[in-house]
C-alpha cells in the first residue's frame, strides 16, 4: 500500500472538539433565566450590561461540577467481529458499554465595581466555560472512537456596563480564550475497502493534542422599561481556533514493525460560532419573579472539521464531515424572594429544552452532541456582605437511534444519558 494511503487511513478521524456549556452562576442553573435580569457576578459571563444591577464592588466565585451518567450500546458493521474480537448480539447490538470517566468542570471568579454610581460599573473574571473530558476501557467496543479525551477552554475578560438611559444600559466584554484538547483511540485500519492491518496493525494507536489562543468578545444590553420588567439580549463573536500541536500514531503489537511511529504535527480549526441571546423577567407579585430566555448559535457554519498535517510524507491536509445546523435553546424559571418570614432567601426553580446542532449521521462518541431537557432547582441566601448559593441542574439527553453514520468506522449506537450539574457560589461585598 502506498504510503500516502495508508497515513490517510489512520489519520481520517482524527479530530477532537468541544461546546461550551452556558451553566455558570446560581441564577441560570437554578432559574434558567439570567439573561433578562443578571444579578450576580455570573452577569460578565450571560449579560455584562447588568452589570450596574449591583451596587458598590463585589468579589464573585461559582464552582460547578458536572457528572455524566450514560451508557451506549454500538451497533456491527462489516467484520467488526473480527476486529473486536467479540460478537454482537442476535439484534446486530454488543454489549453496553459505560465511560470509566466523564466529567466538567465550571469554575468562575469575578469582580465588578462601580466606577460611576448608578452610570458606568467594571468587572474582571477567569471561568472555563468548557472543561469536559471521557474515557473508555481501552479494550472496549468503543476503542476505535474514543479511549480517553478532554477538552478544556480557560477564558480571562474585562467588562463594562454604561448607563445610557434611565431605562436603558449598553456593556459588552474583551477576552482571551485558550483552547486546548486532548484525544487518544485506536484506529479503525480499514480505508476505502481496503484493509492496511497487515501494515499497521489490527489497533494502531493515535495520540493527538492541540493548543491555541484566540480573541473572544460581546456586546450586550440591558432595559428596565417598566417598574415590573426587564430584559436583555447578546451578541458574541464567532471564534475560530486553530488548535496546534503533535499528533502521533504507534502500529500496534500485531503489526510486522509492531511499535513503530508516525510523528507529524496538527492544526485543527475549531469553530465557536456566532450566537444571539436574549431574555425578560417580570415580577409577578413584590416576592414572585418570572422569567424565560432564548439562545441560538449559529453551528451552519460548521460543516467541516478541517485539519493540516505537517511532517508526515504526503498528506497535507484532512477534512472531516459535520454538516451541522443552528442550535438553539429556550429555558425559563421562577424566583421567589424576600418573603416576611425569609428575607435573605431567594428560592429558584426551572426548565429548558435544547437542540443539538450535530445530525445524528455525523454524530461521534469524541465530540458527543445530544438534545436534551434539563430541570433546574436552587436556592441563594443573603446575610450580611455575603450571599450564597447551590443549585442542581439534570440534563435528560434525547439520545438517537443513530442506523446511518458517515464515520470510519460507523457509529451507528443507541443509548441513555444524563448530566448532573452542582453548583455552589459565594458572593462578598467588599
Amino acid at each position: 500500500m502506498k504510503p500516502a494511503l495508508l497515513v490517510l487511513a489512520l489519520t481520517a478521524h482524527a479530530t477532537a472538539g468541544g461546546f461550551g456549556l452556558p451553566d455558570i452562576g446560581v441564577r441560570r442553573t437554578a432559574m434558567g433565566a439570567v439573561i433578562g435580569r443578571p444579578d450576580e457576578g455570573a452577569a460578565i459571563y450571560h449579560n455584562p450590561a447588568g452589570l450596574l444591577l449591583e451596587h458598590g464592588w463585589h468579589l464573585y466565585l461559582s464552582m460547578g461540577l458536572a457528572v455524566v451518567r450514560s451508557e451506549f450500546q454500538l451497533h456491527s458493521w462489516d467484520q467488526s467481529d473480527h476486529f473486536l474480537g467479540v460478537t454482537a448480539g442476535p439484534d446486530g447490538y454488543y454489549a453496553p458499554v459505560r465511560p470509566t470517566r466523564a466529567i466538567g468542570a465550571i469554575p468562575m471568579l469575578a469582580v465588578t465595581g462601580e466606577i460611576m454610581p448608578g452610570k458606568l460599573a467594571l468587572g474582571a473574571a477567569v471561568y472555563v466555560g468548557n472543561a469536559q473530558g471521557a474515557g473508555f476501557s481501552p479494550d472496549a467496543v468503543t476503542r476505535y472512537h474514543l479511549i480517553d479525551g478532554y477538552v478544556v477552554a480557560p477564558q480571562a475578560v474585562v467588562a463594562a456596563s454604561y448607563q445610557l438611559l434611565d431605562s436603558l444600559a449598553i456593556g459588552g466584554s474583551l477576552g482571551v480564550i485558550d483552547v486546548r484538547i486532548h484525544e487518544r483511540k485506536d484506529v479503525f485500519p480499514v480505508f476505502d475497502g481496503k484493509d492496511i492491518s497487515s501494515i499497521s496493525g489490527t489497533t494502531p494507536e493515535l495520540s493527538l493534542d492541540g493548543s491555541a489562543w484566540a480573541p473572544s468578545w460581546m456586546i450586550a444590553v440591558y432595559g428596565h422599561p417598566h417598574p415590573r420588567l426587564t430584559w436583555g439580549a447578546t451578541l458574541t463573536g464567532r471564534v475560530d481556533a486553530a488548535m496546534t500541536g503533535p499528533i502521533v500514531i504507534t502500529y500496534s503489537a500485531d503489526a510486522p514493525s509492531p511499535g513503530d511511529q508516525l510523528v507529524g504535527q496538527q492544526t485543527t480549526t475549531q469553530l465557536l460560532p456566532w450566537a444571539l441571546m436574549g431574555g425578560a423577567n417580570f415580577d409577578l407579585t413584590p416576592h414572585v419573579e418570572l422569567g424565560a430566555e432564548g439562545r441560538y448559535w449559529l453551528y451552519r457554519q460548521y460543516q467541516q472539521q478541517h485539519t493540516d498535517v505537517v511532517g508526515i510524507f504526503l498528506v497535507r491536509e484532512l477534512n472531516t464531515a459535520k454538516n451541522y445546523q443552528d442550535s438553539w435553546q429556550v429555558s425559563g424559571g421562577i424566583r421567589v424572594h424576600d418573603l416576611d418570614a425569609a428575607p435573605g432567601l431567594d428560592l429558584m426553580a426551572g426548565t429548558h429544552f435544547d437542540r443539538t446542532p450535530a445530525p445524528a449521521n455525523t454524530l461521534t462518541l469524541d465530540q458527543p452532541t445530544f438534545r436534551h431537557i434539563g430541570l433546574h432547582t436552587g436556592a441563594r441566601y443573603t446575610v450580611g456582605r455575603y450571599r450564597f448559593g447551590a443549585s442542581y441542574l439534570r440534563y435528560f439527553f434525547l439520545i438517537p437511534t443513530v442506523t446511518d453514520s458517515t464515520t470510519n468506522p460507523p457509529t451507528n449506537f443507541r443509548g441513555t444519558g444524563s448530566n448532573n450539574i452542582f453548583t455552589l457560589s459565594v458572593e462578598a461585598s467588599l
